[in-house]
């Protein structure tokens, strides 16, 4: 599975509005990701995210967002599936888990779209997969349908409406290439975001170095 890019023009946009932004719970919710923190991609992807911005239907990623994700763990708290303990032995297992996983380079080669995002696609010779399959052995990590179909991609906006979708698949089909030098992914995170934002700042609960 990749994005939707061959069905755009039938695709209805599904927004995380403002609204469902508010109504989110607040909490900890644990995510296994690798960070693309390296000034040169983010130098070059800045033209992109400002051209998305001026979009309505779009709300544009904060260049210290920008990452992959590998899995999501679950929510912690009282009323959530996972506990502070789970929390901590999740951590722990993700050490095994990820032990002897190499270092790998990533390329993003071109725009794509998901309903709820535009993203910039992602070429690594399947790494990506790996790591996902690694954190979904981890005991306590639920399994979703989208582990089962997973794409690894690189979020540059979320929708929040349905406004002006076509002017924005207009300007897609004229500027779809990316021009972004690759990265070498060095470690993967597990990070705990607060819910009650869209763009969340990461807490990083344990890093997971790769091997060279």
């Amino acid at each position: 599975m990749t994005g939707y890019w061959d069905e755009r023009h039938e695709l209805t946009p599904e927004p995380t509005t403002e609204m469902d932004v508010d109504d989110q719970n607040g909490g900890r919710h644990l995510v296994f990701l690798a960070r693309v923190d390296d000034e040169s991609v983010r130098d070059a992807l800045r033209p992109t995210l400002d051209a998305l911005a001026e979009f309505d239907c779009l709300a544009v990623v904060p260049q210290s967002y920008l990452h992959v994700t590998v899995t999501v763990a679950g929510n912690v708290g009282p009323d959530q599936r996972l506990s502070a303990g789970d929390e901590a032995d999740i951590a722990a297992a993700g050490r095994e888990a990820f032990a002897d996983a190499p270092a790998f380079e990533v390329t993003f080669p071109r725009l794509d779209l998901f309903p709820s995002v535009v993203f910039a696609a992602v070429d690594d010779g399947g790494s990506l997969r790996g790591l996902n399959e690694r954190a979904c052995g981890i005991e306590g990590i639920e399994v979703h349908d989208r582990d089962e179909g997973y794409v690894p991609h690189l979020t540059l906006a979320q929708f929040r409406s349905q406004k002006g979708y076509e002017d924005l698949l207009a300007w897609l089909e004229g500027n779809r290439t990316l021009d972004v030098p690759s990265v070498r992914v060095t470690d993967v995170e597990l990070v705990a975001v607060d819910l009650d934002e869209r763009f969340p700042d990461f807490e990083t609960v344990a890093r997971y170095p790769l091997a060279d």
